[in-house]
């Protein structure tokens, strides 16, 4: 994906709730395994990456459910259960007696390499980490950034990373330091809401305070 794209992408996805970043990860991972599952079962090479990641990780395993495509699905884990099936039954039982025996059996199940949704939102969030960056100097797109919902810390954590400009990690810290602040502020609403004393009170927005204060420190959750 080029940057043309992803600030595009990104001006589209800001005004929606949680971090931008995990939003468009979300996308980019569940369109890669629908790729996957429509067009690549029968590639050389995504069969081969499958394998050696073991299949999908446990979180990109669950999505399956609800894509579907039952037979890609069949197709795929067919093959690595045939692969660790012969793995399984390679070694003899005396050479499984031993300690090393047995490592080197574990060790052969394992999987080889990462998961590759996994790989693929991680090229992508990096684009749109450094996509973000390069626009955070435009007034009219900091407007945008600062109405939207903050970034996760793990996002945090990479935007700061990848700041090349004072100017930039200046802009990013007063962002995230205006929208922690309002939660703070909604979160010490909302427990002071729960005193006895103030029980009358109509909750407002600061009754959701709580699950976005979670997804702005752990990741959001898809909506």
């Amino acid at each position: 994906m080029d940057k043309h794209t992803a600030y595009f992408n990104l001006l589209d996805a800001l005004p929606e709730p949680g971090c931008v970043i995990c939003r468009l990860g979300h996308d980019v991972e569940v369109k890669y395994i629908r790729d996957v599952l429509y067009g690549q079962t029968t590639s050389v090479e995504t069969r081969a990456e499958l394998r050696g990641a073991r299949g999908f990780c446990l979180f990109h395993a669950r999505q399956l459910d609800e894509i579907g495509h039952a037979l890609d699905v069949s197709i795929i884990y067919q093959d690595i259960i045939l692969t660790l099936k012969e793995i399984l039954n390679s070694p003899s039982p005396r050479r499984i007696a031993h300690r090393r025996g047995k490592k080197g059996l574990a060790d052969a199940l394992a999987a080889t390499r990462q998961c590759p949704a996994c790989v693929y939102r991680a090229e992508l969030e990096q684009v749109y980490v450094e996509t973000l960056l390069d626009h955070l100097v435009d007034p009219d797109f900091v407007v945008q950034v600062r109405a939207a919902d903050p970034v996760c810390l793990a996002h945090l954590r990479q935007l700061v990373l990848n700041t090349y400009q004072v100017e930039q990690f200046e802009i990013l810290r007063d962002i995230q330091t205006a929208h922690w602040e309002k939660l703070i502020a909604e979160l010490g609403e909302f427990v002071r809401k729960h005193d006895h004393r103030f029980h009358d009170e109509k909750v407002g927005s600061e009754g959701t305070a709580w699950i976005r204060a979670v997804d702005a420190i752990a990741g959001t959750r898809k909506y």
